[in-house]
């Protein structure tokens, strides 16, 4: 089993508005594809451009590709309902405003994800290794931070439990 994505950087807005189901990393399962789907299917003949196998899921992510699939889903809502004023002109200023909206959820769920891991790594007063998450976060807003470790203190932690397990 694979995960899959049409993004770069793992789930985006591709996955966010097909039927495919999501895993939890926000990417689609290569045997799970929705035959409805138009972008994930061998026969849509698209390119993947992101995957890993699942195993190896981080498990973050799901949320930001179903808080941005929201947000898009809103965001064109607000356009139609817009478009119906009888000159058929809306203020640009509302693409900003919904933008900036977008963002804010965005944010939210990095400050989660960093949340989680915060308070995993709390449960356990072990080092865990959540280089993964800490990066899936940084990847949606690198100025998120609930106080937990940055990613760069998570990488250090975890190569001085490898040497550590290393050690006879």
């Amino acid at each position: 089993m694979t995960h899959i994505s049409r993004a770069f950087d793992g789930g985006g807005h591709l996955e966010a508005s097909c039927p495919c189901p999501l895993e939890p990393c926000g990417m689609v399962d290569r045997d799970k594809v929705d035959p409805a789907c138009t972008q994930h299917p061998p026969t849509a003949c698209r390119t993947m451009r992101s995957g890993h196998p699942a195993e190896n899921c981080p498990g973050v992510g799901r949320d930001v590709v179903l808080a941005v699939g929201r947000t898009d889903k809103a965001r064109q809502a607000v356009l139609d309902a817009a478009c119906l004023e009888p000159e058929g002109f809306f203020n640009l200023s509302l693409l900003d405003a919904l933008d900036e909206y977008r963002a804010a959820v965005e944010h939210e769920a990095a400050e989660r994800i960093r949340e989680s891991f915060e308070e995993a790594f709390e449960a356990s007063q072990e080092v865990l290794s959540g280089t993964d998450a800490m990066l899936a976060a940084d990847q949606i807003d690198p100025d998120a931070r609930c106080g937990g470790p940055t990613t760069e203190e998570v990488a250090r932690l975890d190569a001085r439990v490898m040497e550590l397990e290393e050690r006879p």
